[in-house]
C-alpha cells in the first residue's frame, strides 16, 4: 500500500511515491499535490514541504472516524514531508554543482579584496586585466585570487593544484618568520652562526624577551646585565634589583643552564652609542610605529612591560585627530634594541628607507629598483624621547604632526633626490652603489634564514610583498630594521603615486598572470603606470635569485666608502660575506 504524492510544487519533474505502514482493515487514501497549489505558471510560487503537511494533516483529521489509529497515518505523513524535503535539497544541490560549473567555464577570473590600506590600488591594477571580475563572495570556491592585509581566514590546505579549480592569496602561512620581530631576529642569528657572520654587523644590537617562554629568566638576565655594563650610571645593588624586577614582572625563576639563548655583542658600536644611552622597546608583533617607544633607563622600560601585560593604553593613528578610539594592546613578547644615536640626517632630520620585496609562488626572491626616503618633521635630538615626531618616521605617524609634508610631499624623497641631496651636500658618495647594493645583501641573507620555513607545507599557490626598513648611521653604514607584512599602499605623495601602481602591477605579472595566463594575449606587454627613466616594457622588480638555490641572483659589489669617513669608522663598514653553500 503506498501513497501517491505529486511532486511539482516542489520544483520535482517525476512522480514520487512513497510507501506507507500497511494499516489493518482501512483503506488508504491516495493524496497528490492540491490542484490549486501545482506550478500551473511561472507565477505559481511552490508550496512547502511544511505547509503540504499541514494540508495531509487536515485531510487526516476531516476523515479521523476513517482510522482507528491516526497517529500511525500522521506519522507517515511527516515521513512523506521529510522524504519531499530531501529531494527538493537533491535539486537544490544539483543547481548549485550547476552554477559552479558554469563559473569553472566562464571566461573570467574572479578576485576579492580585503578593506582596507587602500585596497582600492589594487582594485585599479586588477581593472586594467580584462579577464578578471571582482566579486564580494570570499568563499574558497568561487575566488581566484585573494588580497587582504591579513592572512586570517586563509584555506592555505586548499591551495592545491588541480584541473578544475587554483586560487592565488597574497600571503606566506609562515610570513611571521620575516615579519615578526621576535623570530626574524632568532631566525638571522641562526643563520649567521650557522655561517660564522657576526649578526650585529646586520642589525642594530637586540635582546628579545618572550613572556612565554621557559627561558624568560635568561633573556630577561641576559638583557639587564648587558645593559647595566654599558649604561653611563650603574645599577645600585644589582642582585637585589634585579630580584625586584622580576617579581613585578612575574618571571618565575628558573635554574641557570648553559643553554644559548642569544649572541652576546662584545660592544657598542660607536654610532649607537650616545651621551643619552637610548634603547627601543617594541611589542614583537605590531606595525606601522605602533607601541614602538624610545626610552633610556631601565625603570622606564620595566614600567612599559607591566603596562602592556595588563593592556597598554593607546590612541589607534586613524582616530587620532578625533580622539574617538582607545586601543587596549597587550602583549608578552618584546625586543629591545639599542637606538642608533648618531643616525645620518637629512636638513638635521632623522630619515629611514623603504624598499619592496617581492617573494613568488616558486620562492623566487625580487627586489624593486625604485625605493623611498621616510623623513621626519622635527629637528633631531636625542634630549626629548617623547616626541614621535622626532624619532619615527612611519608616514602612519609622521602624517599627524602640523608639520606633515612642510619639508617634502608627503615627507618622501626619491632615490635620486636623495642622491642628490648628497651631491649637493659635497659627499663622495654612490648612493645605489654604497646602500642599495647592501641592502640586497641583507634581504638575500634574511630571506636564506627562513627558507625553508617561509612556505613549509609547501602550499600552492602564495605570494607577498615585503616592506623592509633600513637605516643609514653617521658613518653611511646601512642597517636592517624590520620586516613588514602588508607594507603601507597609501598614495600620500607624488612619488608613491607613480611607484605604488608600476610596483603592484610588475609583481602581479610575476605571479597571477602567470598561474592564471591571460586569454586575450598583448602582443606588447606595455605597462600602463609609466615610472620615469624606465621602459614601459621593462619589469622594475631585479631578481635577486630563487631560495632554493644557495646563490643569489646578483652579484656582491664591493662597498665604497666615502671620503669623508675616518679610518678608524671602516671596522663597520665590512660587507656581510653571503655564504655560497647550502644550509
Amino acid at each position: 500500500m503506498f501513497l501517491s504524492v505529486s511532486g511539482s510544487g516542489f520544483h520535482m519533474n517525476y512522480r514520487q511515491e512513497v510507501r506507507l505502514p500497511k494499516l489493518q482493515g482501512h483503506k488508504v487514501q491516495a493524496y497528490s499535490m492540491p490542484k490549486h497549489r501545482q506550478l500551473n505558471s511561472p507565477e505559481e510560487k511552490p508550496i512547502s514541504p511544511d505547509r503540504f503537511l499541514k494540508y495531509l494533516n487536515n485531510k487526516v483529521q476531516s476523515q479521523a472516524g476513517v482510522y482507528r489509529n491516526p497517529g500511525a497515518v500522521q506519522s507517515s505523513m511527516i515521513l512523506i514531508a521529510k522524504q519531499m524535503k530531501f529531494s527538493s535539497d537533491q535539486h537544490t544541490h544539483r543547481q548549485k554543482e550547476k552554477s559552479i560549473k558554469i563559473i569553472e567555464q566562464s571566461n573570467e577570473y574572479k578576485y576579492n579584496l580585503g578593506l582596507g590600506n587602500n585596497h582600492e590600488l589594487v582594485q585599479r591594477i586588477m581593472d586594467t586585466r580584462v579577464d578578471w571580475q571582482q566579486t564580494k563572495d570570499n568563499s574558497s570556491m568561487f575566488v581566484n585570487f585573494r588580497w587582504q592585509q591579513w592572512h586570517r581566514g586563509y584555506k592555505y590546505d586548499r591551495l592545491i593544484l588541480n584541473n578544475q579549480y587554483k586560487q592565488m592569496v597574497n600571503h606566506f602561512e609562515n610570513h611571521p618568520e620575516l615579519s615578526n620581530k621576535q623570530y626574524l631576529f632568532r631566525n638571522l642569528c641562526s643563520y649567521c652562526e650557522q655561517n660564522k657572520i657576526n649578526v650585529y654587523d646586520s642589525v642594530p644590537i637586540t635582546f628579545v624577551l618572550d613572556f612565554k617562554d621557559d627561558s624568560v629568566d635568561q633573556q630577561f638576565t641576559q638583557f639587564v646585565k648587558f645593559f647595566d655594563k654599558y649604561a653611563p650610571k650603574k645599577i645600585d645593588q644589582m642582585a637585589k634589583k634585579l630580584v625586584e624586577y622580576k617579581k613585578k614582572l612575574k618571571i618565575p625563576v628558573q635554574p641557570m643552564n648553559d643553554k644559548k639563548i642569544q649572541p652576546i655583542p662584545n660592544k657598542i658600536p660607536k654610532t649607537q652609542n650616545g651621551n643619552q644611552y637610548l634603547w627601543l622597546l617594541k611589542p614583537t608583533f605590531l606595525n606601522r610605529g605602533q607601541g614602538i617607544h624610545v626610552v633610556n633607563d631601565l625603570d622606564t622600560i620595566i614600567s612599559l612591560i607591566c603596562e602592556y601585560q595588563e593592556g597598554h593604553q593607546t590612541i589607534e593613528d586613524d582616530d587620532v585627530k578625533n580622539n574617538k578610539k582607545n586601543n587596549n594592546i597587550k602583549a608578552n613578547s618584546f625586543v629591545i634594541q639599542k637606538y642608533i644615536e648618531q643616525p645620518f640626517l637629512i636638513n638635521q632630520r632623522k630619515f629611514d628607507i623603504r624598499v619592496w620585496v617581492l617573494v613568488t609562488q616558486d620562492l623566487h626572491c625580487y627586489f624593486f629598483k625604485e625605493g623611498y626616503i621616510r623623513t621626519s618633521c622635527e629637528n633631531y635630538t636625542t634630549d626629548d624621547v617623547s616626541n614621535q615626531f622626532i624619532h619615527l618616521t612611519n608616514n602612519a605617524i609622521q602624517k599627524y604632526s602640523d608639520k606633515y609634508g612642510e619639508f617634502e610631499d608627503g615627507n618622501q624623497l626619491s632615490f635620486d633626490d636623495f642622491q642628490n641631496y648628497l651631491n649637493q651636500q659635497g659627499f663622495n658618495i654612490d648612493f645605489q652603489q654604497n646602500n642599495v647594493a647592501k641592502m640586497k645583501q641583507l634581504v638575500w641573507m634574511s630571506m636564506q634564514s627562513v627558507k625553508r620555513k617561509l612556505n613549509l607545507h609547501q602550499r600552492k599557490f602564495c605570494m607577498e610583498i615585503f616592506g623592509y626598513d633600513f637605516i643609514i648611521d653617521q658613518d653611511f653604514k646601512t642597517w636592517l630594521i624590520e620586516i613588514n607584512t602588508n607594507p603601507c599602499i597609501e598614495e600620500s605623495s607624488g612619488i608613491l603615486k607613480m611607484l605604488l601602481p608600476r610596483m603592484l602591477d610588475d609583481a602581479f605579472k610575476l605571479t597571477i598572470d602567470v598561474i592564471f595566463p591571460p586569454k586575450q594575449k598583448l602582443e606588447i606587454n606595455e605597462s600602463v603606470f609609466p615610472v620615469n627613466k624606465y621602459s614601459n616594457t621593462e619589469s622594475l622588480w631585479e631578481s635577486i635569485g630563487n631560495l632554493d638555490s644557495p646563490k643569489p641572483a646578483v652579484k656582491q659589489s664591493a662597498i665604497v666608502l666615502p671620503n669623508q669617513l675616518s679610518q678608524q669608522n671602516q671596522q663597520y663598514q665590512t660587507i656581510i660575506p653571503i655564504y655560497q653553500g647550502d644550509l
